[in-house]
């Protein structure tokens, strides 16, 4: 299990609205190529491309009202499940929680043979916590552009898609 949080410069609401727009996801996570709805129930499909290695699954997911935020169940496929939560911490911020479990491909245990803390680093403070910190970067651009500040919404899309080129390296 990996947990990581994120102080986030807007509200729960916007945070969790933003979040939990699934098919979205790929804007901020560059290993994500998509999420699609499969029905109305909350039953999605994942597509992963991390180095080169594809993986996939089939996930229910379930959005919460208190604090805000989604839980996920993998039912076939790449087995994870996890929550990420915002919890207020002023009217216009909140931090963002996440809490992962996966089992490893055996591809990917074997690349990383002998070494789980090297498994277990890269997850957290690559996949996961860049991940979050462009989700942050994504929406205050969104905001930004929403608000009608051209120049920094493009700015901070340029950092995004510069930190995306930098983790594929």
């Amino acid at each position: 299990t990996v947990s990581v949080s994120l102080p986030l410069p807007f509200s729960d609401s916007i945070a969790s609205s933003r979040f939990t727009d699934l098919p979205q996801m790929s804007r901020w996570s560059p290993w994500l190529n998509s999420v699609t709805y499969l029905d109305e129930a909350g039953l999605t499909e994942w597509n992963l491309n991390i180095r080169g290695v594809k993986f996939s699954w089939k996930a229910k997911s379930e959005v919460l009202n208190e604090p805000k935020g989604i839980k996920w169940e993998s039912v076939s496929g790449l087995k994870n499940r996890g929550v990420v939560e915002f919890e207020p911490t002023s009217d216009n911020n909140c931090i963002m929680k996440l809490k992962m479990s996966i089992i490893m491909p055996y591809i990917l245990v074997s690349l990383f043979q002998g070494m789980p803390s090297v498994v277990q680093e890269f997850l957290q403070n690559k996949l996961l916590k860049w991940s979050l910190e462009m989700f942050r970067d994504v929406v205050k651009a969104d905001l930004a552009l929403e608000r009608g500040d051209n120049e920094l919404g493009d700015a901070l899309f340029g950092a995004v898609e510069g930190r995306a080129n930098a983790l594929e390296e």
